[in-house]
């Protein structure tokens, strides 16, 4: 197989992110068992704090039963359409039943792993390339070829591995784009703030110290420090609840799928609910697929440096119960629901009930506070 460098950045940006990944080709001779696997776990062996770190991540996870509860009822019949999904869940051709030939016709796969495509965005598919091993310089920002006889051949170094492009091949579609707005925008959110001008990367966020951890919407404690929430007051008479975008590089939250509820409920002096006097908004962005095309309803995300504020008339009440809350599922938990509704076929029911179930049990709160009204007029 035709091997190929990637070392500067123009083979890089133009040929590294190709997907689905080429298939790697029969292993080079003299590589042993652990050499010529693309399993994670064997990476492991020599990088066991990366491979556990991969192991609690949403990358693991990629091919999730909701993906699988949708794509099963395709597989036998489009398998292209799986393919367009597999390109980000599972990016390497070795994860894809079916593979095009010189003429572009589909046909079975003789490199199919169906272990290895359960296991999502597995290591290989970032890291290796025509069984070429590539990573990010060393810590000491040197990128020295790697000496003889190291393991896999070696690594080939580039500071690619440390750009926000590496990211986006996921993490921005071409299209559609309802409202000027990817559906996924992730890396123009990014681009187009003071982050990109300050050079904070992806990186610098979801991979701390080179950890594969890839935090996000789904962890409590990462949503909590890209906010601030606080109490403030707009009046004698009123109380309010200000949510600002304070440590987030994109949009909060980035993409379609995540909702966040931020509520003022009021009490009275004996701590009972005042009636009637509940204010909320939401920070979400909500689109709607009507005849084959996405259109956005509405978008009331927050940029970079951003907020919003929800304002409660106050009158009559003693104590404010403030909350924030995170829902990251919100938009697969409907879509669930409805495909639950409909006649799925036994094997995508279990797996699509499975889905919706982790959907619901996803919610957490990032904000909940009781405040004395004195305190905050």
């Amino acid at each position: 197989m035709e091997t190929r460098s990637f070392s500067d950045s123009s083979q890089f940006v133009d040929g590294y992110w190709q997907r689905p990944i080429p298939l790697q080709g029969p292993a080079p001779q003299a590589f042993n068992a652990l050499e010529a696997s693309l399993q994670p776990q064997t990476c492991g062996n020599c990088h066991p704090l990366q491979y556990e770190d991969w192991r609690t991540t949403l990358h693991s996870g990629a091919y999730s039963p909701g993906l699988s509860g949708q794509l099963v009822n395709w597989e036998s019949y489009n398998y292209q359409s799986v393919r367009d999904c597999l390109v980000c869940h599972t990016p390497l051709s070795e994860q894809s039943a079916f593979v095009p030939n010189d003429s572009g016709a589909l046909v079975r796969n003789p490199y199919f792993d169906a272990s290895l495509q359960h296991q999502g965005l597995v290591c290989a598919a970032c890291h290796q390339r025509g069984w070429q091993r590539y990573g990010p310089p060393r810590r000491d920002g040197s990128v020295d070829a790697s000496p003889p006889g190291s393991p896999h051949g070696g690594v080939t170094r580039t500071t690619f591995f440390e750009d926000a492009r590496f990211c986006s091949g996921c993490h921005q579609f071409a299209f559609p784009a309802p409202n000027g707005k990817s559906l996924q925008n992730t890396y123009e959110e990014w681009r187009t703030s003071r982050y990109a001008d300050e050079g904070v990367v992806c990186q610098t966020c979801h991979m701390p110290d080179r950890r594969h951890l890839w935090r996000g919407i789904h962890d409590s404690t990462m949503v909590a420090n890209g906010v601030t929430v606080e109490w403030t007051s707009r009046g004698s008479g009123d109380v309010a609840l200000r949510v600002t975008n304070s440590g987030t590089g994109h949009r909060f939250p980035t993409y379609v799928t995540p909702e966040v509820l931020v509520r003022i409920e009021l009490l009275d002096a004996d701590r009972r609910p005042v009636p009637g006097a509940t204010a909320e908004d939401w920070i979400k962005r909500s689109v709607e697929a009507r005849g084959g095309v996405w259109v956005e309803l509405t978008d009331t995300r927050l940029p970079p440096d951003s907020s919003l504020t929800v304002t409660a008339a106050a009158a009559g009440a003693r104590y404010a119960v403030g909350s924030v809350i995170v829902f990251p599922d919100a938009f697969y938990q409907r879509v669930f629901a409805r495909m639950l509704g409909g006649s799925p076929s036994d094997s995508s029911r279990v797996l699509i009930g499975e889905a919706h179930r982790r959907t619901r049990e996803s919610v957490f709160s990032i904000f909940q506070d009781t405040v004395a009204l004195d305190r905050v007029r």
